[in-house]
């Protein structure tokens, strides 16, 4: 299986990746929380036979061995640390060949309609709309004319939609107040900014989801133009406190990057904490690196990045920490690098 995350995007070098997400409901089914068994199998049924095999793999998630768990969860497909996988029986995952485009039964609604892409491509919404309408095509979709499409979540009411980009600020979070500037300007667009991962090993990293929030009483178009203004203005920002610290500090900056670059090519050990703050001193000072003796391009950079923050989790905190898993991962990240050589 191919990793999607892997493709050149644009503006890679602040947004990660875009994501799309769609959610429906079935008539004729309660909502999840109060679906029994029975009738959860009968949904999983239903929409099992929507799904257009041809495109899709995957299935019910009580089947999948844990090779496909992990696989899965590096692709962003299964949540972080596979967290949608409690009750697996009632749920289900299909996705195509990249990964890029996924449905999801079973978790928060009936059905999610999920597209990815690496960096900056608001495409990905018309990617998912197009599944989403064939999906609907097919089904009998829970619908008001009054409130759009119903969910059980009233903050997906209307539309559905939902936008995430997940972002790398070091220079932005290494500015005094920068954050707090950056969190009133995104509320200003009424959307939401947040840590990626806001307790644990990596809740220091500087990666952050930038998401929209409510979809009632919004379009589509309001919502994405919205999303496409604020994401513009964000980048933006981030380049300017990156310029500004590398160029203010140069030599405290050169010397920081480059320890940071000795740092994941050379240790024989690394934390998942340590790996991402290297890598975000990297990312701020990469574009002002004239030495030209550290080889490292964007989509490899971007890549590692993807790794580290979707590792699949280990059974405990203390063995995701290990001497044994922190070796496995320093191995890993020295592989990538030598490939930019």
């Amino acid at each position: 299986m191919a990793e999607w995350y892997t493709n050149e995007g644009k503006d890679n070098d602040v947004v990660l990746s875009t994501k799309a997400c769609i959610v429906r409901n079935i008539k004729g089914y309660n909502f999840m929380p109060r679906l029994d068994d029975k009738e959860c199998q009968s949904l999983l049924e239903t929409v099992d036979n929507a799904v257009d095999k041809s495109i899709y793999n995957g299935g019910n998630a009580a089947d999948f061995d844990n090779e496909t768990v992990l696989r899965l969860t590096r692709l962003q497909i299964l949540g972080r640390e596979a967290s949608q996988l409690v009750e697996p029986e009632r749920k289900a995952f299909y996705y195509n060949d990249d990964a890029s485009l996924s449905i999801t039964v079973g978790c928060g609604e009936h059905l999610t309609v999920k597209a990815m892409k690496q960096g900056h491509d608001i495409g990905v919404y018309k990617t998912a709309e197009k599944e989403a309408l064939n999906l609907e095509s097919k089904l009998d979709i829970a619908f008001s004319e009054n409130y759009g499409f119903l969910t059980s979540n009233v903050r997906l009411a209307g539309t559905g939609l939902k936008i995430l980009y997940t972002v790398s600020l070091p220079a932005i979070s290494k500015t005094e107040g920068g954050i707090a500037a950056l969190t009133q300007r995104v509320s200003q667009y009424e959307w939401t900014i947040y840590p990626f991962a806001d307790r644990g090993e990596i809740a220091d990293s500087d990666v952050y989801i930038i998401a929209s929030v409510n979809t009632l009483g919004v379009t589509e178009d309001e919502l994405l133009k919205r999303g496409e203004m604020l994401i513009t203005d964000v980048i933006k920002a981030e380049r300017a406190c990156r310029e500004e610290i590398a160029t203010s500090k140069k030599e405290q900056s050169a010397d920081i990057y480059g320890r940071s670059y000795g740092t994941l090519r050379y240790a024989g050990m690394i934390s998942r904490s340590e790996a991402l703050q290297a890598l975000g001193w990297i990312r701020l000072y990469h574009d002002y690196d004239d030495s030209g003796e550290i080889k490292l391009s964007w989509n490899t950079l971007d890549k590692i990045t993807m790794d580290i923050l979707w590792e699949p989790g280990a059974p405990s905190r203390k063995s995701s920490q290990s001497a044994a898993s922190q070796k496995y991962r320093a191995n890993g990240i020295r592989n990538i690098l030598k490939g930019d050589e």
